[in-house]
């Protein structure tokens, strides 16, 4: 009996654990070929979930899935926001040499886009 209740206890615990899990920031590939490379990428608005510092090498179309508030910070302290809207969809032009940024959601909810690097 103890060891049924065990049991019974530690899967429990497991399925809570997993609902109350708190997401965490992604990129989703969704097609890459020799022209573009296209993902999802989902930013979630704690500031432990910010997109760590990257680059990015191409001109890419963002398309706003949801509305939000990215801030974003380069490695000199630089800051600035990008106001997203619904449906929208923004162009950006590659990093400047030597320049990384974070972006973090500061909205207070997720925020969806769809990101196309143009490859050439």
């Amino acid at each position: 009996m103890n060891r049924k209740l065990f049991a019974l206890t530690a899967m429990t615990a497991c399925a809570l654990t997993a609902a109350y899990a708190e997401p965490s920031t992604k990129r989703i590939p969704q097609f890459t070929n020799e022209k573009v490379s296209v993902w999802e990428t989902i930013v979630y608005s704690t500031r432990d979930q910010e997109l760590k510092s990257h680059r990015h090498e191409h001109d890419r179309v963002l398309v706003a899935l949801t509305d939000g508030v990215l801030k974003i910070t380069n490695n000199k302290g630089q800051t600035h926001e990008l106001k997203l809207k619904k449906d929208q969809a923004y162009y950006l032009k590659r990093d400047v040499d030597g320049e990384f940024h974070t972006d973090e959601n500061i909205s207070g909810h997720p925020i969806k886009v769809m990101v196309i690097e143009l490859q050439s």
